[in-house]
């Protein structure tokens, strides 16, 4: 079982839609959540006019998270990371916060900032939750392995920060890809749907994980081709929205897809409206209900 871990947060106007100072026991780093309309009250903060790396996070026309990941170098007159994020003002609008990561001794070089910026950009484009708007691959720099030992540290702490700030750019849709093994414990439960489209005659076989944040439906799924004309409006919307984008293709989901209930995860496999909790079981046969009801006895 992973460690506890102590994180402190600050409401810096007193309010949770406010400004954020996020620190975390045994790291040396500091983070800061600003609303991107609140980010002239930070003009006077010594600790924003340090180097460091940030991240910008919206929206795009199509309602998808998206990030911009920079860098900012302490500058001659004595403008930072704050300064080089409000330049961002004027070129990108789409972004409506800002996270910047800078450390409490202002140790940050052009070296660090530059293997962060790399590091962070390239964790975000692995792990596919958010549209990444970086549009050349960072320079990552020249560091010793001492160095890199310290800022990878720097970089596991730094993901926890961003994840308690409400962002899980860094966090996989479904930990385990694997089925778990007496010897590889996870709070992950894999489950199974098969059945056959009546129409077509083709085998449909389906993959999903339940975790804490819900049912993620694996990539490689294969999923029905047609909805029926009862099922639900919202997976008709969301099958096709899969589809324009590519994250079907050819009947096969290419990407992992985040459902909050086992029912609607079903749905958008089978194309009706169906009970997941029926559907929905695990390698030895077992429906997600009769698992549930055993977990509540134990």
């Amino acid at each position: 079982m992973s460690q506890g871990k102590n994180v402190q947060m600050f409401l810096m106007d007193g309010e949770v839609t406010g400004r954020m100072k996020c620190t975390l026991a045994n790291w040396t780093g500091l983070a800061f959540k600003i609303p991107r309309a609140h980010l002239d009250k930070c003009k006077n903060r010594s600790d924003l006019k340090q180097s460091g790396v940030y991240f910008l996070f919206g929206k795009n026309e199509a309602n998808e998270d998206e990030v911009y990941i920079g860098q900012a170098g302490t500058r001659k007159n004595g403008e930072g990371i704050l300064f080089r994020v409000a330049e961002h003002l004027n070129d990108k609008d789409y972004f409506n916060e800002a996270v910047m990561l800078t450390t409490q001794n202002d140790s940050f070089g052009p070296t660090e900032i530059s293997y962060l910026e790399n590091k962070f950009a390239n964790l975000a484009l692995e792990t596919d939750r958010y549209h990444v708007r970086n549009n050349n691959d960072p320079n990552p720099g020249h560091v010793t392995e001492e160095k890199e030992s310290e800022l990878e540290e720097f970089v596991e702490y730094s993901k926890i920060v961003l994840g308690v700030l409400g962002y899980k750019v860094f966090v996989p849709l479904g930990e385990s890809q694997e089925p778990s093994t007496p010897e590889r414990s996870t709070d992950e439960l894999r489950l199974f749907l098969t059945s056959t489209d009546r129409s077509s005659h083709q085998k449909i076989e389906a993959q999903c994980l339940r975790t804490s944040e819900g049912f993620v439906l694996l990539k490689g799924s294969k999923i029905r081709p047609d909805a029926v004309t009862s099922a639900p409006a919202g997976i008709k919307e969301l099958r096709k929205e899969c589809m324009n984008s590519g994250a079907i293709q050819d009947g096969v989901l290419t990407k992992n897809q985040l459902f909050t209930s086992p029912s609607y995860a079903a749905s958008f496999v089978l194309g009706a409206s169906v009970n997941g909790r029926d559907k929905w079981k695990t390698a030895d046969g077992k429906t997600l209900n009769d698992v549930e009801l055993d977990d509540m006895k134990e």
